[in-house]
């Protein structure tokens, strides 16, 4: 899962234009309850009005799409995922795959034949993006989506473009009250660490995460403060230790790849600077799955659940 940056203003305008059969498109079938819904046309951040009338065959181009599509029901449908796409880790490990939502192909894309292709704003390079459209496949792009709320506006927007509505609030729903559920814990207690969270991309790209990304507003809701901003990081800047010491985070949170990739605990204290803040003296130190964490997906509820409880070990 890669570090994403501020959502932009939504601009979502779902216009249902009729009712169709979403059309056979492959070797994979709609299921009959998703096809009332289409036609759909979406025009997303990028200005583009896309007209969606087959979601038979589907390809995501990042890993909280491919989940959100996979809890609609549609996992049959999705031909094609992204490598950040982790999540069911099995049925995701079969689904070919497209490249990174960072550095995308077209021709991986366009062998799936796929009727719909749904990404955001990171989906670069934006050659491709016009190439795949230029081939005749709708190509749905979202905004970035933020905070606490950005699950169920996901949900919805996925839904809304596949035609599914009626599941996709089901789901964003349920997740929406599963976020609620955690959110209230926060309310039974006081104390509130300094928190920093650390994101390692490469060996060499290490980052700390600021103001002004998806997991904006996130760490304020479970009861910690962001050290983050105070060090002047403004959306995932690289880490310098003299502003990580000087933030003196007593917990860091980073993500389970990197982690795993630079030796785990001992070789994640070895980052110049980590070890010399209260966490890293403690081992307080949070990994979780990069996806679960960053993904902002339908799991989100268990996440703020899991964080909360993991910063108030007071909560029990």
């Amino acid at each position: 899962m890669r570090p994403r940056f501020l959502a932009p203003a939504l601009a979502l305008a779902i216009l249902i234009a009729g009712c169709g059969d979403g059309g056979s498109g492959g070797a994979a079938t709609v299921p009959v309850a998703a096809t009332p819904g289409l036609p759909v046309t979406y025009t997303g951040p990028d200005g583009v009005a896309t007209t969606v009338t087959d979601a038979s065959r589907i390809v995501t181009l990042s890993g909280d799409f491919s989940e959100i599509v996979w809890d609609l029901g549609l996992g049959p449908n999705l031909v094609g995922v992204d490598l950040g796409s982790v999540y069911p880790k099995e049925e995701m490990r079969l689904k070919p795959k497209v490249g990174v939502e960072y550095r995308l192909l077209t021709e991986p894309i366009l062998t799936l034949s796929p009727t719909v292709v749904i990404g955001d704003v990171d989906a670069t390079p934006g050659t491709v993006i016009d190439q795949v459209r230029a081939a005749g496949v709708p190509v749905v792009i979202f905004p970035r989506f933020a905070g606490v709320t950005a699950p169920g506006e996901k949900i919805r927007a996925v839904a809304g473009v596949l035609g599914v509505a009626d599941a996709g609030e089901q789901l964003a729903s349920r997740v929406q009250e599963e976020v609620d559920t955690a959110l209230a814990l926060v309310a039974s207690t006081r104390s509130r660490p300094r928190v920093a969270v650390v994101y390692i991309a490469t060996q060499n790209t290490i980052l700390l995460l600021g103001a002004n990304t998806v997991f904006d507003g996130l760490l304020e809701a479970v009861g910690a403060e962001n050290v983050g901003p105070p060090a002047g990081a403004d959306g995932f800047v690289a880490l310098t230790p003299e502003a990580l010491i000087a933030a003196a985070p007593e917990v860091i949170i980073t993500a389970e790849r990197g982690f795993e990739g630079v030796g785990g605990l001992d070789g994640f204290l070895a980052i110049p600077g980590v070890g010399q803040t209260p966490a890293g003296a403690t081992g307080s130190v949070l990994v979780y799955e990069d996806l679960y964490l960053l993904g902002l997906g339908p799991r989100t509820g268990a996440l703020l659940d899991q964080l909360i409880h993991d910063l108030h070990p007071e909560l029990g």
